[in-house]
Order: structure tokens, then C-alpha cells, then sequence
């Protein structure tokens, strides 16, 4: 009997290569005897910082990607806010 093959392509989301190799990095490194438990605790301890932080590492290493690819990911679509000149010179004295 056989098994037709597939041409599905799948695709990885942006970030998430980033994101395995921190947690391959962390577990070559501390050697855990459970790795399913300690990736469990990788997890939660980077989704902790995130809400803390605000600052999502997944989306933070897709942007570096998309910026490796085609240098798009750190350009601003908004206009960046006016500085008041008077209230920094009153600051610095």
C-alpha cells in the first residue's frame, strides 16, 4: 500500500526558531533531568518577563528576522512625538 505524499509547505512562524534555540541553549547548559518540567519553567518565566517588561521576546526576535530580511521591521509608521525644547532646557539646570 502507498502513501501519497503531500505538497503542503508549512511555514514557521517568525520568532518561534528563536524562541527553541533560546530554550535548546538553556537546557544544554543547566542539564535538567526533566526536560519537559524545565521547559515548562523556561515558558513561564519568559511569559513573567514579558508581562512584566511588556516587551514579548517572540515578537522582538521575528522583528530581528524581518529586519535580516528585508530591513522593514524597525521603520515607524507614526510620527515621532514633538519635544518640548523649553522643558528640556529648564531640566539640565
Amino acid at each position: 500500500m502507498s502513501v501519497p505524499f503531500s505538497n503542503t509547505h508549512l511555514r514557521v512562524p517568525q520568532g518561534f526558531g528563536t524562541l527553541l534555540e533560546g530554550l535548546a541553549r538553556e537546557v544544554l547548559r543547566d542539564q535538567p533531568e526533566d526536560i519537559p518540567k524545565y521547559a515548562a519553567q523556561y515558558f513561564e518565566t519568559l511569559l513573567k518577563q514579558r508581562e512584566d517588561s511588556g516587551v514579548d521576546p517572540v515578537e522582538w526576535a521575528a522583528k530581528l528576522e524581518d529586519r535580516f530580511y528585508n530591513n522593514h521591521a524597525f521603520k515607524t509608521t507614526q510620527p515621532s512625538p514633538q519635544k518640548d525644547t523649553a522643558a528640556d532646557e529648564t531640566s539640565f539646570k
